[in-house]
């Protein structure tokens, strides 16, 4: 089973051993809890030499860790390789972003808990469960303190080796109590995306990063910071693909400013303010996200994007064929894309009604082939005009159209929107009207009567469309803003 989904299983029982101001404490697993160790356990310590960081594991018992010690120091490998993993992430998050530290035992005067006021790390068996979690000790209004739950042998998991399960695990529940260093609570898409960020800050080829932004890339319609109800769901931990192409975008600095923001009432409007005063806002940003979640996948490699994109799967097509019609609603903060096969000539847009606030653009695909790489934008509009007009007279190929909604608002935009290769075939618009009664007088010398015939009276070539500067404003700010990548 997948990370996610054992989590997932758990977050019910999660929340009961989380604390929030004014509960006890959590139990840790010396003292009984969901995961405590059984009276058959034989426990021991190790002390990092260089941290103030305590493992508590099993040398015999049902949670007893793998016992090879190849050294000859007298730890187990599997031991030391948690604590010297913990103690270089927590060197990242403080040398690299410049990030609080976990707060400890002492600030929040709880002694000794784990016989030193260290950071402790308990090894316990899952069974298969989870594979990690941090737990709160204590918190004050602002912060709280709190110790880790790691498993203890990772045997039957879907890891590649110990070596990737400790460095993912131990990443993303240590930065968890970094984000505790600032906040009490944090709504699940910030707090689940940013730690699995953290996964790829410390390992950027952290394959559980990439399974859980395909999570994110599979449900693209859905708000941002809106996750499916229930038990925390695979979309809230892939929100980390947005956290990951802001931090990229803004640089390193970025992630102390979103931890700071993230105590706000309402944090999309917070980041909002935030990206503002960086020279950004959200609508612009989020354009050039939704632009890059569609160079993932086999549809990575014509255009910028994320270095990882191809190792994406990729986003899937809501509707594919050679016209396309949807009648929905548009959320706050998402996209939605379909693929066009255009036979060549003239391609058609409506709208059954105006929808102010939705942004669509038209991507072709590389070479002229049905499916694979995307271009960068060939064409940008609005929705604010709904009549019928021809986009573009296009080549034969593959296109894709995005619809995104950039806007933070309290109401999604419902839209009646179709595509064709011609007016006839706009399922979204009214039928062509039938001609006018013509008298029979022969027309005027020199009059051509064929002209304007494929054009109804209500269309307007490319009417809206915003292909070059200033009305593609919003486009050459993302093309300035887009960084290279490495």
């Amino acid at each position: 089973m997948t990370r996610e989904h054992l989590r997932a299983q758990l977050a019910g029982a999660l929340l009961l051993a989380w604390l929030v101001p004014g509960r006890a404490r959590a139990e840790r697993p010396t003292e009984g809890g969901l995961w405590s160790y059984d009276p058959k356990d034989i426990l021991a310590t190790y002390d990092h030499p260089d941290a103030p960081l305590r493992v508590h594991y099993s040398v015999d018992g049902p949670s007893v860790v793998p016992l090879a010690d190849l050294d000859g120091d007298g730890v187990p490998d599997y031991v030391a390789r948690v604590a010297d993993t913990a103690v270089a992430a927590l060197a990242l998050y403080r040398d690299d972003y410049d990030l609080r530290p976990p707060r400890s035992e002492a600030e929040h005067d709880l002694g000794p808990l784990g016989g030193s006021e260290a950071l402790d790390i308990y090894l316990v068996d899952f069974a298969g469960a989870a594979d990690g979690h941090f737990a709160h000790d204590a918190c004050d209004p602002d912060a709280c303190a709190g110790h880790l739950l790691l498993e203890n042998d990772f045997a039957g998991y879907a890891y590649a080796d110990e070596v990737e399960a400790i460095d993912t695990v131990v990443s993303h529940e240590l930065f968890h109590a970094v984000q505790a260093a600032y906040l009490v609570d944090l709504p699940v898409w910030f707090s689940e995306g940013t730690a699995v960020w953290a996964e790829r800050a410390y390992r950027p080829d952290s394959r559980d990063f990439l399974r859980l932004c395909d999570a994110y890339l599979a449900d693209t319609g859905r708000s941002l910071y809106r996750p499916p109800a229930g038990p925390v769901p695979a979309f809230a931990y892939g929100t980390a693909l947005w956290w990951d192409f802001l931090i990229d975008r803004h640089g390193p600095d970025l992630v102390d400013a979103l931890l700071l923001a993230a105590s706000a009432p309402d944090l999309p409007a917070a980041l909002d303010d935030l990206l503002r005063a960086r020279d950004d806002d959200l609508r612009l940003a989020w354009l050039e996200f939704a632009a890059w979640n569609l160079a993932t996948g086999p549809r990575a490699g014509a255009r910028d994007g994320y270095a990882f994109a191809a190792a994406l799967t990729g986003i899937v097509a809501e509707q594919e064929g050679d016209s396309l019609a949807d009648d929905d609603r548009f959320f706050p903060l998402s996209a939605r894309y379909y693929r066009l096969d255009h036979a060549g000539g003239s391609l058609w847009f409506a709208l059954a009604e105006p929808a102010p606030g939705l942004e669509f653009s038209l991507h072709a695909v590389a070479g002229g082939q049905a499916d694979g790489p995307v271009e960068p934008v060939e064409l940008a509009w609005d929705g604010a005009d709904p009549a019928p007009r021809i986009l573009a007279e296009l080549p034969a190929g593959g296109y894709w159209l995005a619809v995104v909604n950039p806007v933070l608002a309290d109401m999604s935009i419902p839209a009646h929107l179709c595509a064709a290769a011609s007016r006839e075939a706009l399922a979204c618009a009214d039928p062509v009207p039938e001609p006018m009664a013509t008298t029979t007088d022969a027309p005027d010398a020199g009059t051509d009567t064929d002209a304007g015939d494929d054009l109804p009276p209500d269309a307007d070539a490319c009417s809206g469309c915003r292909t070059t500067s200033p009305a593609l404003a919003w486009l050459l700010a993302l093309l300035r803003r887009r960084r290279a990548r490495a």
